[in-house]
């Protein structure tokens, strides 16, 4: 029988979740990328996106990360073409099954990471951390029944409870618990920078409307992140969190925020696979080939995603954690053009990690900093042809 993706996809969720018993606690952090091959006019299961045109497949996923922001591995992911029928009928999502709506994609990742944790570390926590499109209130529900955790940032000002009635106006009639500074990553064309902000929480019961019959209201707590004075020309940080784990105190909402702040890092599992592995430059025909190369490629990003976070989290740790035997010690000689030693240590991560990116076409002057996701990809690619071709001569 041909191999397909799910051959691939399989082995490489159990490859996770087999590290989970060494952790009290994961975050599951799911979104939704867009990869687009506008260039592939022949090549056929692709589906639609901005236009009616067939050139695009979606795919969401599942990274777990340890609190410290050490990234373990994929835990899920679904890819779909978007069929052309549906092109211009979002108008009619609220009268579909919810089992029937793209937005099931989040409940799909939860039950699917779940069964994953149940069968390999049933004493691990969830905790689901989601952006604004997984504001959705079958999502919240379940997160809920399966006794887990979530921190989701609200996309709708929904009903509660109480006097004012509505979330935003419920968290800006409570008292600033606490004010402080928090470090906002850069971003594409906006550098790294700190923001000074008042926070606020609350308790609330979220009360559904009633064209919606089959919703429960739900008890969850939310934060209110607001930034007071952003630079000239930079909209205000305004973070409206709602989550499972408590907020009384200023210390409780700073653990929400700073756990909120490791979403990005799926953003850049995206950036790797798309700026790094290019996966939107292939030339195959058809969207299934398309999602076996993904998931190859989708391997690899999150072990260089890895990688950069072990050299930031962990530098001193050796790099055999992540690096072979046989990776670190070619990696080793290549880059010092001499053999290796008897009896060498294997390198920090810290110093695998700028031997990889030298390989990628990193500098490494004083003033560089470390290596990008890109950079890095570069080097991971040429590592393991040399990699290869040291098997080669031992042949």
């Amino acid at each position: 029988n041909r191999v397909t993706a799910e051959h691939f996809w399989g082995p490489i969720h159990v490859h996770t979740a087999k590290k989970l018993p060494r952790c009290k606690r994961i975050l599951c952090i799911q979104d939704t990328t867009a990869l687009m091959f506008p260039g592939l006019e022949a090549t056929t299961g692709l589906g639609t996106m901005e236009t009616e045109r067939e050139e695009a497949l979606l795919m969401h996923s599942a990274l777990a990360v340890r609190p410290d922001g050490q990234v373990l591995g994929l835990l899920h992911n679904h890819v779909w073409a978007r069929p052309p029928e549906e092109f211009k009928k979002a108008h009619r999502r609220k009268v579909r099954p919810f089992e029937e709506k793209e937005s099931y994609k989040w409940v799909r990742g939860i039950r699917q990471v779940a069964e994953l944790r149940d069968r390999y570390s049933p004493g691990t926590k969830l905790l689901h951390v989601f952006d604004r499109e997984g504001d959705v209130h079958e999502v919240l529900q379940e997160v809920i029944d399966q006794d887990d955790d979530a921190i989701i940032r609200c996309c709708y000002d929904r009903k509660v409870n109480g006097p004012y009635g509505h979330i935003r106006a419920t968290l800006a009639a409570r008292p600033v618990l606490t004010s402080c500074r928090i470090d906002v990553p850069r971003k594409k064309g906006r550098r790294k920078r700190q923001a000074a902000i008042e926070v606020r929480s609350a308790e609330l019961t979220l009360t559904p409307a009633r064209i919606y019959p089959h919703r429960k209201p739900l008890r969850i707590n939310a934060v209110w992140v607001h930034e007071l004075d952003p630079p000239e020309g930079v909209d205000p940080l305004d973070w409206l969190l709602l989550t499972t784990l408590p907020v009384a105190t200023a210390a409780q909402c700073h653990d929400v925020i700073e756990t909120y702040k490791l979403r990005w890092l799926i953003e850049d599992f995206h950036r790797v696979l798309k700026g790094g592995c290019r996966i939107e430059k292939t030339q195959l025909k058809t969207g299934g080939r398309i999602e076996e190369l993904l998931a190859l490629l989708s391997a690899v990003a999150a072990r260089l995603l890895a990688l950069r976070q072990w050299a930031r989290t962990e530098p001193d740790a050796p790099c055999t954690d992540v690096l072979s035997e046989d990776e670190w010690q070619v990696l080793w000689a290549y880059t010092r053009k001499r053999p290796l030693p008897e009896g060498l240590s294997p390198p920090t991560m810290r110093e695998a990690v700028r031997m990889i990116g030298r390989l990628g076409g990193h500098l490494g002057r004083k003033g560089d900093g470390m290596p990008g996701v890109k950079t890095l990809w570069l080097g991971w690619r040429d590592l393991q042809i040399l990699v290869e071709g040291y098997h080669v001569s031992l042949r």
